[in-house]
């Protein structure tokens, strides 16, 4: 509604109001105590005169109503309008700060949802791995079958990833040449790709399948093996492949199972 359209408003308000009020008036009586034995024409005489006082009376009272009605009309908009324009800045402020909340936990369930999707299909796109006597480095894309390569055996290895029976207690220990089987491990080694972190993933003989992480690396010569076939206190492996110009050092990995 418009200042205009609200003073007209307020306008016919207050003049409803005063011409109810004018009609409510008790006409004030102006006659004269009685005397005994008035005659018709002066009883009617004052009760005409009574009627134009009152009449008089009451067109002074609504008068002053008017000229109130006038004032309230042209005072009270502006008044408001002024009382809307100091609190509208408070409105404006909370309208914006709710809708800033709603526009936040609107994108804080978006991101929750991508997140939740991206890890669903993470989880789905994993690999999952699974068999016997295998071994894998996920990250070279090395996979390979695992032989037993027998502590007291003599005749030299093939190529093939073998699991040596000389190692101690809780050390598996995995080897294979540097040109054939290992050369992904030897590869990564020699190009700086190789990291302690980085994981290489196990099927045993029974089928039971673990995660091994990188601890420690080393470069050896042939015959410092104690520290390559120690037994572990915990769950570990050993990687050995050759490294070097003429295939004449040991890169020794150590991995601990997750």
């Amino acid at each position: 509604m418009s200042s205009r359209d609200r003073r007209h408003f307020f306008a016919r308000l207050v003049l409803a109001l005063v011409v109810g009020a004018a009609a409510a008036l008790p006409a004030p009586s102006l006659a004269a105590a009685p005397t005994p034995g008035p005659t018709v024409e002066t009883t009617a005489a004052r009760e005409a005169d009574g009627v134009d006082l009152a009449r008089r009376a009451g067109g002074r009272s609504i008068g002053r109503l008017e000229a109130r009605a006038s004032t309230v009309s042209l005072a009270e908009p502006d008044e408001l309008d002024l009382r809307l324009g100091q609190i509208r800045p408070f409105l404006d402020a909370r309208i914006a700060a709710e809708r800033a909340a709603a526009e936040a936990a609107a994108r804080a369930a978006a991101e929750a949802k991508a997140a939740a999707e991206k890890a669903a299909a993470q989880k789905a796109a994993a690999p999952t791995y699974s068999g016997k006597n295998h071994f894998w480095i996920p990250s070279l894309g090395l996979s390979r079958s695992v032989e037993t390569f027998a502590c007291t055996r003599s005749t030299p290895p093939a190529n093939r990833v073998y699991r040596w029976g000389c190692a101690g207690a809780n050390n598996v220990y995995l080897f294979g040449h540097a040109w054939g089987v290992m050369k992904p491990l030897h590869d990564a080694y020699v190009s700086g790709r190789l990291k302690v972190g980085m994981t290489t993933v196990y099927a045993d003989g029974n089928g039971r399948v673990r995660t091994y992480r990188v601890t420690e690396i080393r470069v050896v010569t042939p015959d410092v093996v104690d520290w390559a076939i120690a037994a572990q206190a915990v769950p570990s492996m050993t990687l050995q492949t050759c490294v070097g110009a003429n295939s004449d050092r040991r890169l020794l990995v150590r991995l601990v199972a997750d």
